[in-house]
């Protein structure tokens, strides 16, 4: 790939440009929510008369990249608009809303009979207002014996049925795509970090990431903040809100998935992608069979199903870095007896999100 070359196309309503013949600058957010941040795209230099017919609402398309690797960034719409003359020249802002948000605040009313799966009924929604599906997977495809009926705000529907009736992951990307996945799950599109790849160097981490950890990162709040690590590569436009990337560094090695970013760019400025990453945890595999060896009696072996109530987990049952952890039903799945953690915990279902060594008096 061509890093060095820079290319892109901007289209505010039925104009198009190419940064070669127009200067303009974007910033684009995307996090983990199904509400998509506002994008700013600023322009310089637009014509007296181009500025005077960009109206609220005008549909608004940026495909960056590189010469030969160009791709999708922002689908949406104008929803703000300012002008501002400094010197000779013309800087013309725009805020730009993701589009699939004026769809999914469309109004739905429709009654589905009884025994009807989550997944059929969540398709059958999004054909109807012609949303794109990038991909619909459920932690949980609930079956409603009794029927359900959808009344309301699209958006708001949906997140009742995936959130909290199938325990999954609504995303709505900036570039209108719409996935629904199993709550552990990443997007995977292949993405390889590497500094022949673009990864940027890194001078500082926030915090100290364990390579290939075992962790359940599906925390919020201060316990998100406590295991992010922040890196930047060249602008990819592959990477965005869920997606699972591979990183190989000097320092760092593992797979991971964005939480957060932007993207930023400019003709002779930034051209980069941002992230916040998190460990990357592939759903819990069949815990191996029970063994009489290493972990002793009374509920303790390995294949016991134990209720664990403590609040830490640690990726080594001899590590000292522990990381928060729900409550709930897991199983042990290794023993180190005598270590500071001699039991390792994985969750059985997703009320806990426990996967890593614990103490010893941490379930019963």
């Amino acid at each position: 790939m061509a890093f060095w070359i820079r290319d892109a196309q901007l289209t505010i309503g039925h104009k198009s440009y190419s940064l070669g013949n127009l200067d303009f600058s974007f910033e684009i957010p995307f996090k983990d929510s199904d509400e998509p941040p506002v994008a700013t795209v600023k322009v310089t230099n637009l014509s007296a008369n181009t500025r005077a017919n960009i109206k609220r609402n005008d549909p608004v398309v940026l495909n960056a990249g590189y010469e030969g690797d160009v791709g999708s960034i922002l689908i949406g719409k104008v929803v703000g608009l300012k002008h501002k003359q400094s010197n000779v020249d013309w800087v013309s802002t725009l805020t730009v809303q993701p589009c699939a948000d004026e769809i999914l605040g469309s109004l739905v009313n429709k009654t589905y009979t009884e025994n009807t799966k989550a997944s059929a009924l969540i398709r059958d929604l999004l054909n109807i207002f012609g949303v794109e599906v990038s991909r619909c997977e459920l932690t949980v495809d609930k079956t409603y014996p009794r029927g359900r009926v959808c009344r309301g705000n699209l958006k708001q529907v949906l997140t009742e049925i995936v959130v909290n009736e199938c325990k999954s992951r609504l995303i709505i990307r900036a570039t209108g795509q719409l996935y629904i996945t199993k709550a552990d799950d990443g997007i995977n599109n292949g993405v390889l970090l590497t500094p022949a790849t673009g990864l940027l160097r890194s001078d500082e981490e926030k915090v100290a990431i364990p390579i290939e950890t075992d962790l359940n990162s599906q925390k919020t709040g201060s316990d998100r903040e406590e295991d992010t690590i922040s890196r930047s590569c060249l602008l990819n436009y592959r990477i965005a809100t869920a997606e699972l990337v591979k990183v190989q560094s000097s320092d760092l090695n593992g797979k991971f998935v964005v939480v957060e970013g932007k993207h930023s760019g400019s003709r002779s400025g930034a051209w980069k992608t941002e992230m916040e990453l998190k460990p990357y945890v592939p759903a819990p595999a069949p815990a191996p069979a029970a063994s009489s060896g290493g972990g002793g009696g009374g509920g303790k072996s390995v294949g016991s199903v134990v209720n664990f109530s403590g609040s830490r987990h640690y990726v080594s049952s001899t590590g000292d870095k522990g990381y928060g952890a729900k409550p709930g039903p897991a199983k042990i799945t290794q023993t180190n007896p005598g270590s500071k953690h001699p039991y390792h915990l994985i969750h059985t279902d997703s009320s806990s999100n426990v996967y890593g060594w614990v103490n010893e008096g941490d379930f019963s």
